[in-house]
């Protein structure tokens, strides 16, 4: 039995089925000329969702067709009946060991299962090890499952949360844009109607003036036509001395009717009307700022906060960097190290907005601060040091020193700057004041009163020297 054993593990490897790795039962053969057991083939191929075919060349078998193969079937019997143990204890070389559940081999003439697997050896366990070293390691891995599965809970409350706010928020500002356009709306209604019954007024009373001098010229004219037709009756009677002098009298009487005036001319007509045919757009515009709910205070600049390189105007809207630094006193108030100024009014409550012309400057900073910033040494600017603002370096980086600071990105560098501070509200807002377009808002919880915030940068050899100027609004 001994010399035959390693003939019977090259026949183990022949009359064995790939699928179950025992030795072949009942062996049917594929299209494709490989073996295997039938009742494997037929499991396989009984598999949901799995297609027919070779289980070793994966050539289809559409039609699940294989042919049995008695021959090998009798061959496989007699090399079973030359195993160890006997054919009737189903010990065979193509067989599974009962301890490690790994195909049998053939060590130095006998039979024996691959050992198991260690660090240095093939990656094989025994059943019964693998399985306890996994229910080990299984409650730490559903305890992590479980931490995940939370975190995944957790971020999809907050994104379901941020959807419902960010649809709360559209709606509120659908209502709100809906107000606003709808105040406007009804006071342009109402001063066109007034406009409207002012024009009626004025043309019906242009009509009845006119109405009455019509009929003072009928009159008029019906005297001057009795006054010449009694000259004519009584012409032939009279002596030329006395025609003459009644003629005289009948043209004194003319000119007298001719200067006297009947009612309004047409100059004062068009004095009346002309109202009506005005800049009514513009007009109307101006008066619209009694209806704002927005203040458009005239800002101006606050010397005792400017640095003391910076130059003011004598109104005290316009600033810049002199490049000289002038002999100031050094008060709490004023800034030291950055080229800066404060507004000269603090704000406390409301909307405002006021408008500062940037021109082609490449460097400045505007915004809102809080009264109690720090302005003495370098300022690193960002709301939680109480600094809402943006600023432009080097003629192409505009940014809002936001927390992170964000890079803004408009079709066009502003040449004119809008700031909106509703203080209730917790917003900071600029726009490109031209076209009004959006740039950039914060939104912030005031602590104290706030200050219009100017920094013109630096003089940069004159390449800066232009001022910032804060415009009138009308």
């Amino acid at each position: 039995m001994a010399s035959s054993a390693p003939q019977l593990g090259s026949l183990s490897k022949e009359f064995s089925c790939p699928v179950c790795l025992d030795w072949l039962q009942d062996p049917v053969t594929l299209p494709c000329g490989h073996v295997y057991c039938q009742g494997c083939i037929e499991t396989t191929w009984g598999t949901l969702g799995v297609a027919p075919a070779c289980p070793e060349c994966r050539e289809p078998c559409p039609d699940r067709r294989y042919a049995p193969c008695r021959l090998l079937r009798k061959l496989i019997d007699q090399a079973r009946g030359l195993s160890p143990g006997g054919a009737e204890e189903g010990a065979c070389p193509g067989g599974r060991c009962p301890e490690h559940s790994e195909p049998w081999g053939v060590e130095g003439g006998e039979f024996a299962a691959r050992e198991p697997a260690t660090s240095e050896n093939l990656p094989f366990l025994p059943i019964h090890q693998a399985t306890g070293q996994h229910q080990e390691e299984l409650p730490s891995a559903i305890a992590q499952l479980e931490s995940s599965l939370a975190r995944l809970r957790t971020l999809k409350t907050e994104k379901e949360e941020r959807i419902r706010n960010h649809q709360a928020t559209v709606l509120s500002l659908e209502d709100h844009i809906s107000t606003e356009f709808g105040t406007l709306r009804g006071w342009l209604a109402a001063r066109e109607g007034e406009w409207q019954e002012r024009l009626r007024r004025a043309g019906s009373a242009q009509l009845r003036a006119m109405q009455t001098n019509l009929q003072e010229l009928a009159g008029k004219c019906q005297a001057a036509q009795e006054m010449l037709t009694e000259a004519q009756a009584h012409l032939p009677q009279q002596s030329t001395m006395e025609f003459l002098t009644d003629i005289k009298s009948f043209l004194d009487w003319a000119k007298q009717q001719l200067a006297t005036p009947c009612g309004p001319n047409t100059g004062s007509q068009s004095q009346t009307l002309g109202q009506f045919k005005g800049p009514i757009q513009y007009t109307a515009w101006k008066n619209m700022k009694s209806i704002l709910n927005i203040d458009l205070p005239q800002v101006t600049l606050d010397p005792a906060t400017a640095h003391p390189c910076l130059v003011l105007s004598e109104d005290r809207t316009r600033v810049r960097d002199g490049h000289l630094r002038r002999p100031l006193p050094d008060t709490p108030a004023r800034f030291d190290f950055c080229v800066a100024v404060l507004g000269a009014g603090a704000f406390t409550s409301g909307r405002r907005y006021w408008e500062v012309e940037v021109g082609e400057k490449p460097a400045w900073t505007l915004g809102v601060v809080h009264a109690s910033i720090s302005r003495k040494g370098k300022i690193h600017a960002s709301p939680s040091k109480g600094f809402w603002v943006i600023r432009l370096r080097g003629g192409a980086e505009l940014m809002a020193k936001d927390t992170p600071p964000v890079v803004l990105r408009p079709q066009a560098l502003p040449h004119r700057i809008g700031v909106y501070l509703d203080y209730e509200g917790g917003q900071v807002s600029f726009y490109d004041a031209w076209g009004m377009s959006h740039l950039y808002t914060f939104s912030a919880r005031f602590a104290e009163s706030v200050y219009p915030y100017f920094c013109p940068g630096l003089y940069d050899s004159a390449g800066n020297s232009t001022p910032l100027k804060i415009c009138p609004l009308p």
